[in-house]
């Protein structure tokens, strides 16, 4: 029987993924009434670990995504400081990355279905679009932008639940450094033709093109820009001119490739103006063509492409007994983080102009007991909820 390894009050187990800028592990934890939960727990790599002015920044942008409560955005709970590093715990989301989901499918010729695809990523827009309107308990404007908007960070459920992750805003502020002189990191095939420009002062348009630009690659299996290096693949998203689409895919409805294509306008005049805009076109999209969509079916293709890992996760936390050795001491730097000050470094960092007070900000929120966040009167998925499933094969009415 291997043994848990305490940090704070969690339990680490199992080692899931490594990042860029993280390793990621299952974690347990136990709540008051003695009940034992799974969360993520996120080690922040040695390198980024030692840079303070990273921590700063990641502090800050962790402060903010507190207040991003919605069901297509995974929660962020604690950002813990300890003698072993610093760790994230997050909401645990059972299944894959899409990136990890997309060379699956690759790989067994199960490449995922349009209609699939265009709910899935109108779940990861509404999310979007609830980062990119959000503002504090008194209706002052956060004005968040991904900015690192790309597969690794969208989360799909093995029961078909959709989430963001990572909002890219303490490694733009390391990247932005690297950038003048002369280097630019990160996943620049997903980013804008404004953000490969450079430009600091991003929008939520920004977020809309590369969302475009995942949705592109996962309809046709072929990245929407290329290049033999990371300059010339720059070019090419300055550019932004993929092939047609329907050229790649001829399968992929006409009227979900026009909306595609106007995600991925180059002027940012003729792209849709929101991600609410977006997420608008392909809900109309699914309900003209799919209108009895229910997500059990995306969920029936992930359980069918992960069966095998599935299995394998589920023994793997049979296998971990919760360690009775102390655990050491650590501090959740996002419980006495200021959202003032959060939302000042933020603006600094990213040169995204003035502020306004943000006087009495609200209280950090504790971890939730695991009661579902509820949906929004005005949810456009909200009728899912309660309606019946199509089987694996059928989407037309």
């Amino acid at each position: 029987m291997k043994r848990s390894i305490p940090i704070g009050r969690y339990h680490l187990l199992d080692r899931v993924s490594s990042g860029g800028m993280a390793d990621v592990f299952r974690a347990k934890v136990v709540d008051a009434d003695g009940t034992e939960r799974l969360v993520a727990m996120k080690r922040i790599l040695e390198q980024y670990a030692e840079d303070p002015a990273f921590v700063r920044m990641l502090v800050a942008e962790y402060r903010l995504s507190l207040l991003l409560v919605h069901p297509n955005i995974a929660r962020i709970y604690e950002l813990l400081q300890t003698d072993e590093g610093y760790f994230i715990s997050m909401e645990y989301v059972d299944g894959k990355d899409l990136r990890a989901t997309m060379y699956r499918a690759s790989d067994r010729k199960r490449p995922v279905d349009p209609i699939d695809a265009a709910y899935l990523m109108a779940r990861a827009v509404d999310g979007l679009e609830h980062a990119h309107v959000a503002t504090t308990h008194d209706g002052q404007p956060l004005r968040l932008v991904h900015r690192d908007f790309s597969p690794s960070n969208i989360l799909v459920s093995y029961d078909g639940s959709v989430k963001i992750i990572d909002f890219g805003i303490a490694k733009a502020d390391v990247d932005r450094e690297r950038t003048a002189q002369g280097i630019i990191k990160g996943k620049v095939r997903y980013m804008s033709p404004e953000q490969a420009q450079g430009d600091p002062r991003l929008t939520g348009q920004s977020d809309v093109f590369s969302a475009g630009s995942v949705l592109y690659e996962l309809l046709t299996g072929t990245p929407a820009f290329t290049a033999p290096s990371e300059v010339e693949l720059i070019y090419a998203v300055r550019r932004a001119e993929p092939t047609p689409l329907r050229e790649l895919a001829p399968h992929v409805p006409e009227g979900l490739a026009e909306v595609v294509e106007k995600a991925m306008a180059r002027s940012r005049r003729d792209r849709y103006q929101t991600a609410g805009e977006f997420r608008d076109g392909l809900v109309t999209f699914l309900r003209g063509y799919a209108p009895n969509y229910r997500r059990t079916r995306l969920a029936n293709y992930m359980r069918s492409l992960w069966a095998r890992e599935i299995d394998i996760e589920i023994r793997t936390l049979l296998e971990y007994a919760l360690s009775e050795e102390p655990a050491a001491a650590s501090v959740d730097l996002l419980a006495s983080a200021s959202l003032e000050e959060s939302v000042l470094e933020v603006s600094r960092a990213l040169d995204v102009g003035s502020i306004p007070n943000y006087a009495d900000a609200p209280a950090v929120p504790s971890l939730p007991s695991g009661a579902p966040i509820a949906v929004r009167p005005d949810d456009l998925f909200a009728a899912e909820l309660n309606a019946p499933s199509l089987p694996p094969d059928g989407h037309r009415s």
